[in-house]
């Protein structure tokens, strides 16, 4: 099968390859791939920093697809449903976060596209316990974007008790910040997203998904206008999504006391922030990594009831055009890219 393969480590080190179609195990499924986005997390990978990963490994963790082989010991009802699949490929069960709920937390973690084979191939295979059958009014176009929206989920509601009518910062107008708003706005909260001018088309999108206010990083007032947007007191909650440690101290600046922060982008390097800020606003801090069980089943309710839209989110590309996608995403050219190899875009 053609696949997507990291063959070494290093700045780039991807290429498309003619691979064996994997077999699923005893408690396993196989799943033909109809979509696949690019994360994050596969450029932190192409740029050979940032995550762990061992190559060579097939790429790819967000899919969608339908399972066409069952293992020996998996449920015969899942042959030919149209599913979306959890990006763990292996987790212990035994560790203390996995025995307290916190799998995505587990000491011996192995995830698709990076440690196993993932899903810019026409298969992948994965455990039984990892498929969310997809409701009937979800396509498999809009499916392939529940995996980053469940991790917006156990960011937005599992680390923050929104109220309606808080005041919402959410800085990078990328994927997860534009999903992030719509969970927002669903809670009811006034949300502004701050970005760079370089991001000014993805703002006009944050703004036709409910964005109350946008603002631009480099403006000189933008701490002025932040406060006189929040009555003079600053944002309840804040949700870093873009990694960038100006974006960080900006959110420090513009939360009110006894705020959160969330931080839900990666940081290529590690940063500094003023603790002393954190202090004597008794600001709450949290990071959010990847996400649980609960929150791939609200993702999939709320594309089901439409509460989400993923129209003006997807460019979609046939797999043989993956340099072009690649391309595109780590210049933030458009939101989110997908890759197919059924030629569905």
């Amino acid at each position: 099968m053609r696949a997507l393969v990291k063959y070494e480590d290093g700045y780039g080190k991807l290429r498309l390859e003619e691979i064996k179609e994997p077999m699923p195990g005893e408690c396993e499924v196989r799943i033909k791939v109809e979509y696949a986005g690019i994360c994050g997390t596969d450029l932190h990978i192409y740029n050979g920093a940032g995550y762990n990963f061992a190559p060579p490994v097939v790429l790819g963790h967000e899919l969608s697809g339908v399972v066409d082989l069952i293992g020996r010991n998996a449920s015969r009802e899942l042959a030919g449903k149209r599913v979306a699949s959890e990006t763990y490929y292996f987790t212990c069960g035994s560790c203390h976060y996995c025995r307290t709920g916190r799998y995505n937390l587990c000491l011996g973690r192995k995830s698709i596209g990076s440690l196993a084979n993932g899903a810019f191939a026409e298969y992948v295979v994965v455990p039984e316990k990892n498929i969310h059958i997809l409701p009937d009014d979800v396509g498999l176009k809009e499916a392939v974007i529940t995996e980053p929206l469940a991790c917006c989920c156990q960011a937005v509601f599992e680390s923050t008790h929104l109220v309606p009518g808080d005041r919402v910062l959410i800085t990078g107008p990328g994927p997860i910040g534009l999903l992030c708003l719509q969970l927002v706005k669903s809670a009811g909260c006034l949300c502004a997203v701050v970005g760079t001018r370089k991001d000014e088309e993805r703002l006009l999108i944050a703004e036709s998904l409910g964005a109350d206010q946008i603002f631009y990083a480099d403006d000189t007032q933008i701490l002025d206008d932040m406060l006189a947007f929040c009555n003079g007191l600053g944002f309840a909650h804040t949700f870093e999504c873009s990694g960038h440690e100006a974006a960080v101290h900006l959110c420090l600046q513009a939360i009110k006391k006894g705020g959160t922060h969330v931080q839900i982008g990666l940081t290529e390097n590690n940063i500094r922030f003023d603790l002393n800020t954190v202090i004597l606003k008794e600001i709450t801090i949290h990071g959010s990594f990847a996400q649980k069980w609960v929150w791939w089943e609200k993702a999939l309710a709320l594309l089901s009831l439409g509460a989400i839209r993923t129209d003006v989110l997807i460019d979609c590309y046939p797999l043989d055009k993956w340099e072009e996608a690649f391309t595109n995403s780590l210049q933030g050219k458009g939101i989110k890219h997908i890759l197919t190899d059924l030629g569905n875009c």
